[in-house]
């Protein structure tokens, strides 16, 4: 800490003050400017130029030094909200480094299944819509979001001769099929970054009823971030294009989800994804016919 008294002979303590917060190693150093002149314009240039606190003649040493002990309190807690700061923004630099490294997964995906292209997307982008009709915190949709782009990263482990087959697939390599969420749980378990965001990979194949996979688990047992991309999962897979099946009308899509609310799907999910379907048609124009349009029964 520097205290400079403006009366000092040979001191030009405005510029001095200047020079310090101009220098970069000594620019944070606290200064206490003492000065006889009771003078506001002097107080406010003294705090203009970077001074931190002001002191008025006469005073006594247990003023000043209180004086002291406040500046000093504050410039700690200012370099601690500053680099709290510089923390957060790392932070947010790796969390975009992160977010870069998944687009690039999910982009391998696209390049390695043809016939899915921009599925991961757009189920990522339908299931974020689905968790807001449910009021789901904003924290919790980051993930949901990360989960549901990354639902089939688990593919990555299955042979491209089970993966791109075009006919109906043997006993073994359904089997084989059916690991992938396993896969899933291996590749992104270790990932601190991911864990929230597990749900979805590991669980999105499981059904209502108890009758999917891997785990055969049913019910509110399944986490609700598969509860609900579940049902998108299959509204998607129906709605759009295959090489080896033309998209559905969409009141074909709708009968099909609906017969399976309470087995494959939660009947609740079902209804707010529905009705989620409606307003979109009625008041999204944009999301309508991007995804509804011409599907359109």
């Amino acid at each position: 800490m520097l205290i400079v008294d403006v009366a000092y002979a040979g001191i030009d303590a405005w510029a001095l003050i200047d020079k310090i917060r101009r220098t970069q190693d000594i620019a944070e150093l606290p200064v206490v400017m003492v000065t006889g002149v009771a003078d506001i314009e002097m107080r406010i240039r003294s705090f203009e130029m970077g001074a931190d606190a002001v002191v008025q003649k006469p005073y006594n040493k247990a003023e000043l030094r209180a004086m002291v002990k406040n500046v000093t309190r504050l410039n700690r807690f200012r370099k601690l909200a500053e680099h709290r700061f510089e923390v957060q923004r790392s932070l947010v630099a790796i969390q975009q480094a992160y977010d870069k490294t998944i687009q690039g997964w999910v982009k391998a995906l696209d390049l390695r299944d043809h016939e899915t292209e921009g599925h991961s997307v757009r189920v990522a982008q339908m299931t974020v819509h689905l968790a807001r009709a449910f009021e789901i915190p904003q924290a919790q949709l980051s993930h949901i979001w990360r989960g549901a782009l990354l639902h089939d990263i688990g593919k990555l482990a299955v042979p491209d001769s089970i993966l791109r087959k075009q006919g109906p697939l043997t006993e073994e390599e359904r089997r084989i099929m059916e690991k992938h969420p396993m896969h899933a749980h291996e590749m992104l378990y270790p990932i601190e970054y991911l864990k929230d965001a597990l749900p979805i990979p590991v669980y999105h194949h499981e059904r209502f009823d108890g009758t999917g996979y891997p785990f055969k688990i049913k019910g509110e047992n399944i986490p609700f971030e598969a509860r609900i991309f579940s049902v998108v999962d299959v509204w998607d897979a129906l709605s759009f294009n295959r090489p080896y099946r033309k998209a559905l009308p969409q009141s074909e899509v709708r009968r099909i989800i609906l017969e399976g609310s309470g087995n494959h799907f939660q009947p609740e999910c079902v209804s707010v994804f529905l009705e989620m379907l409606d307003y979109f048609e009625e008041n999204v124009p944009s999301i309508s016919e991007q995804w509804l349009g011409r599907k359109s029964a």
